[in-house]
């Protein structure tokens, strides 16, 4: 997984697209932590219903992306990455483990360059 500030989320789209990508873009939900996340990643990649409420059948489902997309260059793109980290890091690490073992996945998470929770923050 590639961690990058959100003003790139516009480049990087371009360069993935210029090198023959699928790419798929995903938004932390506002609300429900884990199991939201993991729904939304689920349907932005096209896996089955199950993948969406079961971390093993998001990890098999994976493994067939190049089937789902046509292709074995498919990227996710995942906006307000950091809204999850900060409000769940144990729900974060575990979609970015499921994520990043996928063989045939590019995830690029991105989140504002500085992460953690406003109130962590000195004002």
């Amino acid at each position: 997984m590639h961690l990058l500030p959100a003003d790139q989320l516009e480049p990087v789209r371009a360069h993935l697209d210029r090198q023959g990508y699928a790419v798929a873009s995903v938004v932390t939900p506002v609300e429900g932590g884990l199991r939201a996340a993991q729904a939304e990643i689920a349907r932005t990649l096209r896996l089955p219903a199950v993948a969406g409420t079961n971390l093993d059948a998001m990890a098999d489902a994976l493994r067939d992306l190049p089937q789902i997309w046509g292709t074995d260059q498919v990227a996710l793109l995942w906006e307000d990455a950091e809204r999850l980290a900060a409000d769940d890091g144990r729900a974060w690490w575990i979609l970015g483990e499921i994520l990043d073992d996928a063989e045939d996945l590019t995830v690029v998470a991105f989140g504002e360059a500085r992460m953690g929770r406003p109130s962590d923050l000195p004002s």
